[in-house]
C-alpha cells in the first residue's frame, strides 16, 4: 500500500484502502452462528429503506468545521503494507486506523463540553455476548451517560445487497410485506447471511438501538426503534458504483452522530 497522505478531514470524501489482499477469493463467504443467544434471537422480518440522503444531510450538518488548530487537520494513519484480509481481527485492525480512528476524531469536536465519547472494542455485555466496537457518551466524572452505537466486525464477502433487497419496505408496501414474511418458514423475507446478520444485530438491540455491520466490502446499519411507526430501519451501503458522495468514513460518522444529537434532544426535553 502507499503511505495516505490524506488529512483526517479530507479522508471523509474518500474511500478506504482497496489496494489490500484477501484470503477469501471467492464472491460470497456463507456465514451461520453456533452461538445459543443469536440462534434463538428473531430475525428482523421487514426493514423501512433508508435514503442516502439521510446520512448525507445528517454528516452536513454535524460534521465540524474545522479550523488551524483542528485535530481534524492531522494525517490519517499509513495502512499496513503487509495487511492480509484473513479472519475478522484483520478487519477489525485495519478497520481501526482506516475507518474508527478518523470517526472518533471527528466525533470528540461535537461532545457538548461537559460529555466525551469513549470508542471501546471487544466489550462483554455478558457471558454470551461480545460488542465488537462500542461508542459511549460519559460525563466528565467518567459516569456513563448512553451506549450510542454498536459497530460489528464481520470477515469479508459476508454482508450482501442482494441478501436485504427483499425485505426492504416502505410506507405503501409495509403491512403487504409484513404478512408475506409472517408466512414464510423464517418469518422473515430476509435471506442467506442476511438473517443471521439480523439476528446478530436484533440481539445486540437489547443494549443498544443502533447497529451497524461492517466486513470491509460493505455496510448494513439497523435502527431498532420500538417506540416508532417504523420499528426497524435499515440501509445498506457499499463504496462501488455511484454513491452520492457517501463514503464508510462519512456514513459512520452520521451513524453516531445521530443517536448523539437524538440524546441531547431527549435531555434538553426534561423537565
Amino acid at each position: 500500500m502507499n503511505p495516505s497522505s490524506s488529512a483526517i478531514v479530507t479522508a471523509f470524501n474518500e474511500k478506504l484502502p482497496t489496494d489490500v489482499a484477501y484470503a477469501f477469493r471467492e464472491p460470497y463467504r456463507v456465514i451461520r452462528s453456533t452461538a445459543s443467544s443469536t440462534i434463538d434471537s428473531d430475525p428482523v422480518a421487514v426493514y423501512f429503506e433508508e435514503e442516502v440522503e439521510t446520512y448525507n444531510k445528517l454528516f452536513e450538518r454535524h460534521f465540524p468545521r474545522i479550523g488551524a488548530g483542528s485535530p481534524l487537520n492531522a494525517r490519517m494513519p499509513v495502512p499496513e503494507q503487509t495487511h492480509l484480509l484473513e479472519a475478522e481481527a484483520d478487519v477489525l485492525r485495519l478497520a481501526t486506523l482506516q475507518l474508527i480512528h478518523p470517526v472518533n476524531i471527528a466525533l470528540q469536536q461535537i461532545c457538548p463540553g461537559d460529555t466525551r465519547i469513549i470508542c471501546r472494542t471487544e466489550t462483554s455485555t455478558s457471558s454470551t455476548s461480545r460488542l465488537d466496537v462500542e461508542w459511549s457518551l460519559y460525563d466528565t466524572q467518567g459516569v456513563p451517560l448512553s451506549r450510542l452505537a454498536i459497530l460489528e466486525i464481520k470477515n469479508t464477502h459476508v454482508i450482501h445487497k442482494g441478501d436485504f433487497q427483499r425485505a426492504a419496505v416502505n410506507e405503501q408496501n409495509f403491512q403487504a410485506k409484513m404478512a408475506r414474511a409472517m408466512g414464510e418458514d423464517g418469518m422473515t423475507l430476509l435471506q442467506h447471511n442476511a438473517v443471521w446478520l439480523s439476528k446478530q444485530a436484533h440481539k445486540y438491540s437489547e443494549y443498544c438501538p443502533y447497529v451497524a455491520i461492517f466486513d470491509y466490502n460493505a455496510m448494513f446499519i439497523f435502527s431498532f426503534l420500538r417506540q416508532s411507526t417504523k420499528p426497524v430501519r435499515g440501509f445498506y451501503f457499499d463504496e462501488y458504483g455511484r454513491t452520492s458522495g457517501m463514503t464508510f468514513r462519512r456514513l459512520l460518522f452520521a451513524f453516531v452522530a445521530r443517536s448523539l444529537k437524538g440524546y441531547e434532544a431527549r435531555m434538553s426535553q426534561r423537565p
